[in-house]
């Protein structure tokens, strides 16, 4: 049996992030996915409730702020 609260976190960049960089941290979460896929750009949206909370895409900072949403209502996803 293994602690979920122990394994390694993957985390986003406070920079931008790529759509790999993306995957892997929307994999570990309930309420983390990729939207607006429009091929050359997409969104990571963090729910809470169904209600979108916090989106973010293309811009310089969004992975800063998407890191802070995810850690303060991400739903990590248990094995």
């Amino acid at each position: 049996m293994t602690d979920n609260t122990n394994t390694l976190l993957k985390c986003l960049a406070d920079g931008s992030f790529t759509r790999e960089q993306a995957t892997a941290v929307a994999e570990q979460f309930q309420n983390v996915t990729i939207e607006d896929d429009q091929g050359t750009h997409f969104r990571l949206v963090v729910r809470r409730d169904g209600e979108m909370i916090w989106r973010g895409g293309i811009l310089k900072r969004a992975a800063y702020w998407l890191n802070r949403y995810i850690e303060f209502y991400g739903i990590r996803k248990t094995k």
